[in-house]
């Protein structure tokens, strides 16, 4: 396998746990998205390592592409655009969950002063039925 072909192989594994990712974040499923992001840190530093140490094509007439090149390109473009749609769907989710957060100290601020306005100075004179 050449390098080349080894580097458009991870990527596309790296574009397949971005879409699995974006399934964790739609079901609201945050331990399979680490599991997706633990996975993905290990792709990326691979392909990091591969993108660094490939040899370089040959050099091509300006404008000329090699077919492997081009699925690449295509491959990175659909990673970032998903990597994009990931971003903002997290950034919506961790609104939404600091919106409920809010509501719900504000609805413990509320009973708070419900049970303190209820609330007699003094204990009551018998505790039980019996």
């Amino acid at each position: 396998m050449t390098s080349n072909q080894a580097l458009l192989d991870a990527c596309r594994e790296w574009h397949r746990l971005a879409r699995a990712a974006n399934t964790a974040i739609c079901r609201r499923d945050w331990k399979f998205l680490l599991e997706c992001q633990c996975r993905t840190k290990k792709i990326h530093r691979f392909v990091s390592n591969l993108a660094q140490n490939r040899p370089h094509e040959q050099r091509r007439p300006e404008g000329e592409v090699s077919a492997g090149q081009k699925q690449l390109h295509t491959v990175v473009r659909e990673l970032a655009a998903l990597l994009e749609s990931n971003k903002k769907l997290l950034q919506a989710a961790r609104a939404a969950a600091l919106l409920e957060r809010e509501k719900l100290a504000q609805s413990g601020r509320n009973l708070k002063r419900l049970q303190n306005s209820y609330a007699s100075g003094a204990p009551p004179a018998w505790t039980s039925f019996s």
